[in-house]
């Protein structure tokens, strides 16, 4: 059997995501204060607004997307050392890809679970650097090529040795 080997995102990335997520949510929390209103008056800007049935329904979609934003910074931050891109074992290549859909989708890109594909479905894996994108790792299946544009944050030997580490194990084996 094979050890597991993982790769990460550097812990500085993720720490900066979780400090820009919540200088975001304390910016639109703290934005609307005006020192001449009361307390009361600014309390309900931060939390809820209890003038209306409207301004409540508006001040509480608010508190729930300040709360998610400050909540994300926090769990960005507490998590920064273990969020996993990539990992390879005795059974296949397992990496994250960027999630397709909204921006939204996109923002919980370390929450899904790492994509498997096993050693004999890789038809080729290559490491290719330029300009433009950088070193990136494109890794061509069956039903064609797809660059792993989630991995472009790993060292470039962490991907070469990624790439090194899938053809040693996998494909260049197969029977096709």
């Amino acid at each position: 059997m094979q050890e597991t080997k993982s790769y990460y995102l550097p812990r500085y990335r993720s720490v900066i995501v979780g400090i820009i997520l919540i200088v975001i949510g304390l910016g639109i929390t703290f934005e609307g204060i005006e020192l001449n209103q009361s307390l009361w008056a600014n309390l309900q800007w931060i939390f809820l607004n209890f003038e209306s049935a409207s301004d409540f329904i508006v001040s509480f979609i608010l508190l729930l997307f300040k709360a998610g934003f400050i909540a994300g910074g926090y769990f960005y931050i507490k998590y920064s050392s273990g969020v996993e891109r990539a990992r390879l074992d005795d059974k296949g290549f397992y990496y994250r890809e960027i999630p397709k859909g909204s921006g939204m989708a996109k923002l919980g890109i370390d929450i899904e679970p790492l994509s498997f594909t096993p050693y004999s479905a890789i038809s080729d894996i290559s490491y290719k650097k330029s300009l433009w994108t950088g070193g990136q790792i494109i890794v061509t299946l069956d039903s064609g090529p797809i660059p792993l544009v989630a991995l472009g944050v790993l060292k470039d030997d962490e991907k070469k040795e990624i790439v090194e580490l899938v053809k040693t194990r996998g494909y260049p084996g197969r029977l096709d």
